[in-house]
Formats: structure tokens, sequence, C-alpha cells
């Protein structure tokens, strides 16, 4: 092969990759896996923390969200003393700012040094950071959804649809799947295993995990399963032809789901 020839086929294949990797769907599928794994890491820092913190404030991880707990804990930890006016800045509610300031007249009065005081500040400050770069990935891929997907991100969820995506590779390619494929993706394990063992085949896969199924009877579920996925098929479609048709969609899942209540 000419050396010619050799620098056509690696400027196309960088080209290809180039496009690939720039491709919607496969941002969305690159920022949704980096996001399944933060939450693991959020809470491997957030014990770790808790292994020093706890000592002083046995109780207030009842009371708060991780990121309420960091954000007293970084402002707090060096001086031990309450800045009223930066947590309420940081979005913790006055509610919030009472307990904590009940729970420290409880402290245990544990002495640190101040080497260990900045170690628990660095921890918190890193599961801060982590939280922030999570919120900015959940944001992105809630704008490319939004800018390219708006009908099946409001009739699947965000959190479903990218786990769909996951599993076909490409919004096309999932719109090509029949209503029942949708229904069932997620659940591929289950069903062949029934196939072979002659059990019943399972009635739904990531679907299951919709608030809309959640909260239904048992009885329902699948019915409300197959609506569901039907909807998501016609949504999919839509989206693809860029029609926005959400709303309509919306309200004639609602009458078919209040059907099916009765």
């Amino acid at each position: 092969m000419k050396n010619m020839d050799k620098i056509k086929i690696l400027n196309q294949t960088k080209k290809d990759v180039k496009n690939i990797l720039e491709n919607t769907d496969q941002q969305i599928i690159n920022l949704s896996l980096i996001l399944t794994k933060i939450p693991e890491n959020i809470n491997e820092q957030y014990n770790n923390l808790r292994i020093l913190s706890d000592l002083l404030f046995p109780t207030l991880e009842k009371e708060l969200t991780i990121k309420e707990y960091c954000l007293f804990i970084k402002e707090y930890i060096i001086d031990e003393k309450i800045n009223y006016k930066k947590l309420q800045e940081n979005g913790i509610s006055k509610e919030k700012i009472n307990i904590i300031t009940k729970i420290n007249s409880y402290n245990t009065n544990i002495e640190y040094k101040l080497e260990t005081k900045k170690i628990i500040q660095k921890l918190s400050k890193n599961i801060l950071k982590l939280i922030e770069i999570k919120e900015k990935i959940e944001k992105e891929i809630d704008i490319l959804f939004e800018e390219n997907y708006k009908n099946t991100k409001e009739i699947a969820t965000i959190s479903i649809a990218c786990k769909m995506l996951e599993i076909s590779g490409s919004f096309k390619r999932l719109s090509r799947f029949p209503a029942s494929t949708i229904q069932l993706l997620g659940s591929e394990k289950s069903f062949f295993k029934a196939l072979k063992t002659n059990r019943k085949t399972p009635k739904y896969g990531i679907l299951y995990n919709h608030p809309l199924i959640i909260k239904q009877k048992e009885k329902n579920k699948g019915k409300v399963a197959r609506s569901l996925a039907a909807k998501i098929s016609i949504c999919l479609k839509a989206d693809i032809d860029k029609v926005e048709i959400y709303k309509d969609i919306i309200e004639k899942l609602n009458i078919k789901i209040k059907q099916l209540e009765r």
C-alpha cells in the first residue's frame, strides 16, 4: 500500500471517529456512563469523611443531605464556629440551620489537631466538587435532550431514556424497535432465562423504575408499561422527525392510565 493511500485511510478514520464522538447520542451515552459512577465516588468519600466528623456530630447526617452536611463541615471545622450567613448563601434553609445549631449544642467537644481539621475540610471540599461535577453533567444531559429529544425526555424521563440509549446505541436505532421490545429493554437476561425454564416472561425492564409504573398496583403495572412503551415509541419517531408532540401524548397517556385504574 502506498504512503498516500495510508494517509487517506488514516484521515478518513480520524474523521469517522470525530463524527462518532461529536454525535449527540454518543455524547449522552458518555455523560450518562460517567454520571452513574459519580454517586459511588461521592458515597465512598462521604463515608470516609464521617469516620472523622461523626465523632463531633454523631447524628447530623440524619438531618442533612450529603451536600448540606459537607457545606456545614467545610465552613465549621477550622474555627469551630457556625457561619449562619454562609450557610444561608449556600442554600441551607433556616430550619436546617436551627437543627445544626441544636445538634452543635450537644457537640462532643473532641479536640482535633489543625492538620486533622484540614484533612476533614479537604474531604468536604472534594465531595462538594464531585457533587458540582454531577450537577453540571445532569444539566448538560438535560440540555442535549431538550434540544434533540424533548418528546422522549418528557415521556420516558431522562434517566430511563439514557439507559435505553446505552442498550440500543442510538435513538435512531431505538426508534425502529417495536413497542414490545422497548417495554422489555433491560430485562434480556430474565427474559431468556424464563424461556429456558418455562416460567413467566417479565412484563417490563428499565420501565419498572418509571414514576408512572412505581405508583401503580401490581395488577396494573404490566398494562401501564405496555401503554408507556407504545407512547415512547411514538415519541422517539417524532424526535427523529423533529416534531413536538409530548403534550398531546402526556394527555392521552394520563387518560389511558385513569381508565386502567378504574
